[in-house]
């Protein structure tokens, strides 16, 4: 009898669990903002591969929202190739965080269901921008190269409580590989060409899959 009871109340709990209605979160949006700093995951000066970088409470998004995030995480990518990267961006006064803020804030203020939703400051809900990885790759075959960048949102309320999260990455097409690895990463104008051709795919990805959250 005990375990009759018992099954009915599991069962009971499991199917309000199942009928609770999913919330879409732009459903809840009145305002959305994005955080100034965008962060990049830095390329430790060791030898050693994979390396951990650690991000601790908060490390993802800022030292004033406490969120916790893990206490690392692992750039999937070899030391070299990652920091002649990052040299490159160097050398060549590039910030790659200003590139993604900037790009981020572009296509919400011309995105058909953003713009009237999106504020420089005071919203209901606030995104915060992390690039675990980005990396040169080069086709099999062919001396062309393109950028690979990997970029992380989550979406926090005043709570501080993330409501939302997602990871993208730019696609590949044949159209797009326009430089040579060299020339990436000794041009200006080709290193800036091939990260914002990145920056502009992979944001756009995160932006259609949170419509459709």
């Amino acid at each position: 009898m005990k375990n009759i009871c018992f099954l009915l109340i599991a069962s009971i709990f499991f199917m309000a669990c199942s009928s609770k209605p999913y919330v879409n979160i732009n459903e809840k949006i009145n305002s959305i903002s994005l955080y100034e700093e965008v962060v990049i995951g830095n390329v430790p000066r060791t030898v050693q591969s994979p390396v951990s970088v650690g991000l601790g409470i908060g490390g993802f998004v800022s030292n004033s929202v406490s969120v916790g995030v893990g206490t690392s995480f692992h750039p999937e990518f070899s030391n070299d190739e990652a920091l002649v990267l990052e040299r490159s961006f160097a050398a060549n006064n590039l910030s790659l965080a200003s590139l993604i803020k900037n790009e981020f804030k572009s296509q919400l203020m011309n995105d058909g269901f953003y713009k009237n939703k999106f504020v420089p400051f005071g919203s209901d809900f606030v995104i915060h921008v992390f690039v675990p990885k980005y990396s040169v790759e080069t086709v099999i075959f062919s001396p062309k190269a393109q950028i690979k960048m990997f970029i992380e949102m989550r979406i926090l309320n005043k709570f501080n409580e993330i409501v939302y999260e997602d990871i993208q990455e730019n696609e590949f097409f044949s159209q797009d590989f326009l430089y040579t690895q060299n020339e990436i990463l000794n041009s200006k104008e080709a290193l800036e060409k091939a990260t914002y051709l990145a920056i502009r795919q992979t944001i756009a990805r995160l932006i259609l899959k949170m419509k459709k959250s």
